[in-house]
């Protein structure tokens, strides 16, 4: 068993229309122009059907290598119009290659939010024929396997809640957490993944149509019944086989142990600076620079960042 983690699949689609966006060009601390993209992506029929995602590209690295990405982020942003700006009928519609990323930092109450983002690596055109889908392919170790409980008596919703370990294209561990092992599969799951494995999930985002608030006891007359906040979740629809840590293509445990202690290292080191300014917890500084069905949350406080 290596102690090394290998290459994972770790790769987001999110194929839809362009609803907010922000643009930001300038020189990086390299003395190469930079472009730094965010936004939002709507990719189903409602407005909760979004998704934010971010990108950044310099022409050159610091070993002054030109980027085969930059021109093409390049293009995309000197395009790119969103519906807060021209309207529905104008707005880019757009496919995006994208993957999970950490998006770890303090917040204003000094405390450590371990997020998930998503960052954009293509901008590919959007052609007839095509529809709008907000979907995952991530693969990696299982770390937990937990039943799903909701309300004060943590009550079993019948699903699963899984947490994944994949990489980046550096190798840098992220942990994917929240995945959701619906009511249907939950049997099977249980009976072929186990925590220690390593597998490739295929995922779905998809709304959560909140639970209408039950109504308080007094008051006067009729009341109205409140409806929750709908939201989005990665639900699970298939899965690849999965694989034993002493298998060639399993993650051992020993890999996992070293990568999360240096993990553990970096969040630390983060915790220990404290809040840095800006909304996320960023500083506001100036940004120049056998297979399971398909084979193909809790309350948090940036829903964009970390419902997972």
């Amino acid at each position: 068993m290596s102690d090394k983690i290998r290459s994972l699949v770790n790769t987001v689609t999110l194929a839809g229309k362009i609803t907010e966006v922000e643009v930001k060009k300038g020189i990086n601390a390299n003395k190469s122009p930079d472009v730094r993209i965010k936004g939002e992506i709507q990719f189903g029929d409602t407005k909760t059907h979004t998704r934010k995602f971010e990108t950044y590209a310099a022409e050159f690295n610091k070993d002054k290598k030109e980027s085969k990405l930059y021109d093409k982020v390049l293009s995309f942003a000197n395009t790119v119009k969103s519906v807060a700006k021209v309207g529905e009928d104008e707005a880019t519609v757009v496919s995006i290659q994208a993957g999970f990323a950490t998006n770890d930092y303090v917040s204003q109450k000094d405390k450590l939010i371990e997020g998930l983002k998503i960052e954009a690596k293509f901008f590919n055109d959007f052609n007839a024929g095509d529809e709008f889908k907000g979907e995952a392919d991530v693969e990696g170790y299982i770390q937990s396997i937990i039943p799903e409980v909701k309300g004060e008596e943590e009550k079993e919703t019948g699903r699963l809640r899984v947490t994944i370990i994949t990489t980046d294209f550096f190798g840098n561990i992220i942990p994917v957490k929240n995945i959701i092992v619906p009511a249907n599969f939950k049997e099977a799951f249980e009976e072929g993944y186990q925590e220690g494995q390593t597998a490739k999930l295929f995922i779905d985002f998809v709304v959560n149509k909140a639970e209408e608030k039950p109504v308080k006891s007094g008051g006067l007359g009729k009341q109205r019944v409140t409806q929750g906040k709908s939201y989005v979740e990665m639900i699970l629809t298939g899965a690849d086989p999965a694989f034993d840590e002493d298998d060639e293509m399993g993650i051992s445990s020993e890999a996992i142990r070293i990568a999360l202690s240096e993990r553990k290292a970096k969040l630390d080191d983060l915790k220990s600076k404290g809040y840095q300014g800006g909304k996320d917890g960023k500083s506001e500084k100036s940004d120049n620079r056998k297979g399971l069905g398909n084979n193909k949350p809790k309350p948090v406080e940036n829903d964009q960042d970390i419902p997972f």
